[in-house]
């Protein structure tokens, strides 16, 4: 019996074709087809039929490009749906983010930090930390999760600080019913085996550290000697396991540029000639750059985007060689980043409360303040003007208006999209290399 419903291409269906290679992907279920010129004629004169006429002459591969998203019934818009589904989670209330820097103290001078001139000496007295839970616990009361990320500065230094706070709100998830967990952002040299076992206390399930590659390129980045940052090094290889089995992720992210371009190939064989090859160890390459308007200069010899790019798929292949877990497959995403989300927000040590994590102690997306002893009055400021970055639709405006990827990357860090310079796609530089790499890695 002929099916009487009709179809059409989905508007998401990206066709690239470069040095022999033709690839076909879908950006709003991340899927892929890689195939001889041939095969892709026959692929193509189908979607051209399905175009025309709203049917197949071929059932069987109907039903698998159905399966692959890359054909939808004729009166779906999955443009208008993916843009739905984005703005329900952009003002979703089930789950309340908030990340808290307890101090913005640091014990290092990074040369890249974008946080290098905040006042160091800023740390959360303990009525505004006690003001912070009790904005939390308002603002997560009705959520059914709880997540914290806990920044800085360095994190670690106000440990204490976290202990007692985390201690609060798993006591107020508990009595409430609601879900929670912890993730950190720390330069990982105050760590010791005390401090990795008691993460657990603290619901901490993801952490991420920095590194530069070897150790001396480590000392003359974080400006310390080359005999810490070697003790830093072995420490690291030699307790990663444990910490990898407290917390059930650990993100070493290698900040790269032309001067260390080899910086991730040497932590990564560090790591594995000390035995480290869990699947959920997460080695991944840091772009230097200051595209995001953080900090003017920095004092490196950074990658353009093109180069980078080139370096990351490399840096995969190697990954992949290497038998560890290979990140950045294309995937459908709730949202970019947390900083759109009417239900996320930064909170810095003297109580200002924000929206961009990495714009955290320098006053930028404040727009409301914690008033230790008068939380009405906060809670009134909260909802007294528009969020920052609450209307950000990349569906409707912007350089990323109509992108068959938008699903994939969701036009990525809002601050990205402000004023009128030129804006540059991470997505789209070195996409058919790495698009093919991935066909092949998860064939």
């Amino acid at each position: 019996m002929r099916d009487p419903r009709r179809w059409k291409s989905s508007v998401f269906n990206l066709s690239l074709d470069a040095d022999g290679k033709r690839l076909l992907i879908n950006g709003a279920t991340g899927r892929m087809l890689r195939l001889q010129d041939r095969q892709m004629d026959i692929l193509e004169d189908r979607l051209d039929e399905i175009g025309r006429e709203g049917r197949c002459s071929s059932p069987d591969m109907l039903r698998g490009l159905r399966e692959l998203g890359f054909v939808v019934p004729a009166e779906e818009d999955e443009y208008r749906n993916e843009q739905a589904r984005f703005l329900a989670t952009r003002t979703g209330r089930d789950t309340f983010r908030v990340t808290i820097a307890p101090t913005m103290a640091c014990n290092m001078r990074c040369s890249y930090c974008f946080q290098r001139d905040v006042a160091r000496t800023q740390t959360m007295t303990p009525a505004m930390q006690e003001g912070a839970l009790e904005f939390i616990r308002r603002m997560a009361a009705g959520s059914r999760l709880l997540v914290v990320q806990w920044f800085g500065g360095e994190p670690l230094l106000a440990y204490d600080q976290i202990l007692s706070m985390s201690k609060d709100l798993r006591r107020f998830c508990a009595e409430q019913g609601i879900g929670y967990y912890a993730e950190m952002l720390t330069n990982g040299t105050l760590l010791t085996p005390r401090i990795i076992e008691s993460f657990a206390d603290i619901a901490l399930k993801a952490v991420q550290i920095p590194l530069d590659g070897d150790p001396g390129t480590y000392a003359a980045r974080k400006g310390m000697g080359a005999d810490r940052a070697r003790d830093f090094h072995r420490f690291l290889a030699e307790n990663l396991q444990t910490l990898v089995d407290v917390t059930g992720s650990v993100t070493i992210r290698v900040n790269v540029d032309r001067d260390n371009p080899e910086g991730g190939r040497d932590v990564v064989r560090m790591f594995r000639d000390q035995g480290c090859r869990d699947p959920r160890i997460d080695f991944r390459l840091g772009f230097l750059n200051t595209s995001r308007g953080m900090v003017d200069c920095i004092p490196h010899d950074c990658f353009l985007p093109s180069e980078f790019s080139r370096l990351e798929v490399d840096f995969l292949h190697f990954l992949a060689a290497e038998g560890y877990r290979v990140y950045g497959a294309p995937t459908r995403r709730n949202f970019p980043c947390a900083a759109p989300l009417s239900h996320a927000c930064t909170i810095d040590p003297l109580g200002g409360v924000g929206k961009c994590v990495p714009a955290i102690g320098t006053g930028q997306s404040v727009f409301a303040r914690l008033h230790p002893g008068d939380i009405d009055r906060t809670m009134r400021e909260f909802s007294a003007r528009p969020l920052p970055y609450a209307a950000f639709d990349p569906f409707e405006s912007g350089p990323c208006r109509g992108c068959q990827l938008l699903p994939l990357c969701l036009g990525s860090c809002p601050k990205l999209h402000e004023g009128d310079g030129p804006f540059s796609c991470s997505m789209k530089e070195g996409l058919l290399d790495r698009l093919c790499f991935y066909q092949r890695y998860y064939a």
